[in-house]
């Protein structure tokens, strides 16, 4: 996407930058010492300093980046070889100049400095108006420290990037300057846990610095995929400039209404022929989609256009073809089929309107409560159907009615309505549990057996029928569903996808294990297809939250039906787990009826979004949860039977 840039008309004054606290080649004591990093001690590298300082230059901003950085083991070594990637576009709108780099080692506590030479630097085209400046330094070893710097011009002032503060590696030290000038008022935008917390603010003058001290390095973590939204950093937007006006200077403002807004964006999807008011369906598709109710009118054009118009290229909010030709080639764009999905809905007179979303991923947590375009990527629509708010995709090629990308799963959104448009919260209601039916007994060769029905409604029905569905494809058993077991053999598969119906994918077998059971004792784990039979949180620490991506419950029922000849001898006792503020909750409940014994438990993720800070406690929940479900049932034969 291309940055969009501004004219000025306004004299924009140079100004000096912060002078940098930092000189290559002048190192402390502590930074020659270093050997490993006291908060992440299998680090590979680290950086010890990585600052920017920008100041305006006649309508270009200049960035001079300073990053120092030291090897701590051989595995670090490839991050001496440093890449920059930067915006070129047809008008030049980023350029990269004054680059220096050099290689220092130390013997005996004395360096030796290697400057990289010109040809350890060059630059390489990327394609689609992005370049990427290289730097290979010489005879990096561990102990090493390399050190880089070069100055970025942007023409783009309206959205500056600022600074991101978090990087692959652990960061000791992590500054940001900017020299503001008297003509431009920008909003600073400031994003991430570590930021709001622990952040050091500086401000003289029109000088203005941010400061964060040892961060994590970014590192994949469990039930977080959206790194992006939460990574500590700071951005600026401008919200007014000044011009010279016929009775001196006056301001401009940036910031258009969000009315103004909906309107540019609406007149170009009216360009493209998205908001026609005759019978699309009856004139262009040549077919009849009315229903009884506004919510099966919804529904027949739903599944139409999504069985027979292909999903192809990327999801965005802009639609490169027209209407006309959409419906001709039958293949468009997500933002295309949704939006011939809302013309068709409203010329039966049903209210629709799309949504402008920030999606997952895309780089904020929370929308910008200012009218910027540019936090927006992906839409979905809104109807009412019968006077219920219906929120509607076609982004998902195998999704039923109503199903809505979970990466789109936002808080909020902007309502596109000629006049009226405005900022909304969003809330897609759904069932995702899941519930576990089993019963364990001995079959007539005194084996053990365990039938097993699993059923699970909404998206994880939808995920469910995906995987089997790729089995299928594979010619391979469902056996694959599940993890291996030894003297385990899966057996008697059935399923059933009402997912359109009934928004519920069933899925029954048995399970037999193979050893002759003819002991004293019979030893066996009731409950065996939780998603968090295992604990997924390991690490040490967390830097993210936790993102479930949606609130579920787990339901376990497992009857044990005692064979002839045989007794209980032991099983899991009742328990009850939670964490403070309830983000989620465990509970197991066994009980002796008729002999049988019944197992009934149950999870509950009633928040899906847990911050950083509980991460501790929800560890430990997670490790009482998969010990809990690991506890045997255990059988053994009657004295005196």
């Amino acid at each position: 996407m291309n940055k969009t840039l501004l004219t000025l008309v306004c004299l924009l004054v140079s100004s000096l930058a912060f002078s940098q606290s930092y000189k290559m080649g002048e190192f402390d004591e502590s930074d020659i010492g270093l050997s490993e990093v006291p908060y992440e001690k299998d680090a590979p590298a680290v950086i010890l300093v990585s600052q920017g300082d920008s100041k305006f230059f006649s309508g270009i901003l200049e960035t001079t980046y300073y990053v120092r950085l030291k090897v701590l083991a051989d595995a670090g070594k490839e991050y001496a070889d440093i890449r920059v990637r930067y915006y070129v576009g047809g008008k030049g709108t980023e350029n990269i100049s004054a680059i220096k780099a050099q290689t220092t080692n130390f013997e005996n506590g004395k360096g030796e400095t290697i400057k990289v030479s010109k040809d350890g630097i060059f630059d390489v085209d990327l394609n689609d108006g992005y370049r990427e400046m290289r730097i290979s330094f010489p005879n990096v070893q561990v102990g090493s420290i390399i050190e880089y710097q070069y100055k970025k011009a942007d023409k783009n002032i309206t959205f500056i990037d600022g600074w991101t503060f978090q990087n692959k590696l652990p960061t000791l030290y992590s500054k940001y300057g900017i020299k503001m000038i008297p003509s431009l008022e920008y909003r600073t935008l400031g994003q991430g846990q570590n930021y709001s917390v622990n952040v050091e603010k500086s401000s003289e003058y029109d000088n203005h610095s941010w400061t964060l001290r040892n961060i994590h390095s970014l590192k994949e973590e469990p039930f977080m995929k959206n790194y992006r939204d939460y990574v500590d950093r700071i951005e600026f937007q401008l919200a007014s400039y000044q011009i010279s006006g016929l009775n001196g200077p006056e301001w401009k403002n940036m910031l258009n209404t969000w009315e103004v807004l909906g309107n540019e964006v609406i007149s170009i999807y009216n360009q493209k022929g998205f908001y026609r008011s005759n019978p699309i369906e009856k004139e262009l598709l040549e077919v009849n989609l009315k229903g009884n109710t506004q919510l099966e009118t919804a529904k027949n054009a739903y599944y139409y256009l999504r069985n027979n118009f292909r999903v192809e290229g990327e999801d965005w909010i802009y639609p490169e073809q027209n209407l006309n030709q959409l419906l001709k080639s039958k293949v468009g764009s997500p933002a295309e089929l949704m939006l011939a999905l809302m013309g068709v809905l409203k010329s039966e007179g049903i209210t629709c309107e799309p949504v402008l979303i920030g999606s997952k991923g895309y780089g904020r947590s929370d929308i910008v409560p200012f009218p910027f375009l540019n936090q927006f990527d992906e839409i979905i629509l809104l109807a009412d159907l019968d006077g219920k708010p219906q929120y509607l995709d076609l982004s998902l090629s195998d999704a039923p009615f109503g199903y809505v990308d979970l990466d789109k799963h936002v808080s909020g959104g902007l309502y596109l309505q000629k006049e009226q448009s405005r900022l909304i919260p969003i809330a897609i209601q759904h069932n995702s549990n899941s519930s576990y039916y089993s019963q364990v007994k001995l079959n007539e060769e005194g084996q053990l057996v365990m039938q097993n029905s699993l059923r699970n409604f909404s998206y994880r029905g939808l995920n469910l029928a995906q995987k089997i569905e790729g089995i299928q494809k594979r010619n391979e058993t469902l056996e694959k569903l599940f993890d291996e077991e030894e003297g385990v053999v899966y057996e008697n598969f059935k399923v059933n996808n009402i997912l359109e119906e009934k928004d519920m994918v069933t899925i029954n077998f048995d399970m037999k294990f193979a050893e002759n059971v003819d002991e004293e004792m019979i030893l066996f784990s009731p409950l065996k297809f939780s998603s968090f039979a295992e604990n997924p949180f390991t690490q040490e620490y967390r830097v993210f939250p936790v993102d479930f991506g949606y609130a579920f419950t787990e339901t376990y029922n497992t009857i044990v039906s005692v064979p002839n000849g045989y007794e209980i001898d032991d099983y899991p006792l009742e328990a009850g787990y939670t964490i403070e503020g309830e983000y989620v909750t465990f509970i197991y409940s066994p009980s002796i009826i008729n002999d049988n014994l019944k197992i009934t438990a149950r999870l509950m993720v009633n928040a899906p979004l847990i911050p950083a800070s509980e991460y501790q406690n929800l560890k430990y929940f997670m490790e009482s949860v998969a010990s809990k479900l690991s506890e045997p049932v255990v059988l053994k034969k009657q004295s005196n039977p």
